[in-house]
């Protein structure tokens, strides 16, 4: 458990240099490009799971000790009919997509999927080593690196790891549509969560290559829904912020599903409701800047800006 200046200090590479952007495009970005146009979207799911041989696994205690994960995951050995007869089945095979998404620090390939359960399937199988982890109904994203993925692995070799994007097709954070300023539809609200959700991963992989580092706690979560909420609603609300953490207005938990509790795991539980609370004034304080126009509202220099600062101190314009 980390104590809470463990869980507030600063990231790795905060005040270095940044090189020059946009980044020239990786080998595993041209392998991505390369392999989409060489596999239409039917059937997508069977042919992938054949690069990420994690997907052929029905997630279940200690799977990834087994033999035939070990055969398939750690040496790359071709599944065998019956593997495959036995792997687990999408609920929607027709709801799951993957596309190249652009960004400044590099294209990454992006799974989405419509279906809940298919989501939950692909997470605990490529994010969580076929381990059968509750993954909380607010939960509807995730960016995986890591990955040992056989395509890049006999392409490229053995010093090559996948990095994705995993989402699903649903409101921000679980949130209603009413929540948000102005007459947004239900479908026009999935549709702007779906541009939230895929920017606050890119930023999570954007932190890693730039500042060194992709932390799941609170700050970079108030750091990648600042970006994500200005690119798809045109406007930062910290009451909005709040809501999707599932927090009260004085720092509280509202449930067992509130999506905070994921960025908690590794703080002392004695400063969870310190942490909490810090971040609600980070919120506030940011919501107040961008309505002064005191920061730049262009994504990456709000990142440098914000990625500077830290969860325990008061936002700092010398930081920018």
């Amino acid at each position: 458990m980390q104590t809470l200046e463990e869980y507030c200090r600063p990231f790795k590479g905060a005040h270095e240099e940044w090189p020059p952007l946009p980044l020239p495009a990786s080998p595993q970005e041209h392998w991505w490009i390369n392999w989409l146009g060489q596999h239409p979207a039917d059937g997508l799911w069977d042919v992938l799971r054949l690069e990420l041989p994690q997907l052929l696994l029905k997630p279940a205690h200690e799977v990834n000790q087994s033999d035939v994960y070990k055969q398939l995951v750690l040496r790359g050995e071709r599944a065998a009919p019956s593997v495959i007869d036995a792997s687990p089945k999408l609920k929607d095979p027709g709801g799951v997509s993957l596309k190249m998404a652009e960004h400044p620090c590099g294209a990454l390939p992006v799974v989405t999927f419509r279906n809940h359960d298919d989501f939950v399937l692909a997470l605990r199988c490529l994010a969580h080593r076929c381990e059968p982890v509750v993954i909380p109904a607010s939960v509807h994203a995730q960016a995986v690196a890591g990955l040992i993925h056989w395509g890049l692995i006999r392409n490229l070799g053995r010093e090559h790891r996948c990095q994705l994007l995993i989402l699903h097709e649903a409101p921000y954070s679980s949130l209603s549509h009413t929540c948000l300023r102005g007459n947004v539809t239900p479908d026009q609200w999935v549709a702007q969560s779906m541009q939230w959700r895929l920017t606050h991963e890119q930023t999570h992989i954007a932190c890693q290559r730039l500042v060194g580092e992709m932390r799941i706690n609170l700050f970079d979560e108030l750091v990648a829904d600042a970006l994500g909420m200005l690119k798809a609603l045109n406007y930062f609300s910290a009451d909005l912020f709040r809501l999707g953490l599932g927090l009260t207005s004085s720092g509280l938990l509202k449930d067992e599903e509130a999506r905070t509790r994921v960025y908690l795991q590794i703080l002392d539980p004695r400063f969870h409701r310190d942490a909490c609370e810090m971040v609600l004034l980070r919120a506030a304080e940011l919501e107040r800047l961008l309505v002064q126009g005191a920061v730049d509202t262009d994504p990456m220099k709000l990142l440098r800006f914000l990625t500077r600062n830290r969860l325990d101190q008061p936002l700092q314009l010398k930081a920018a």
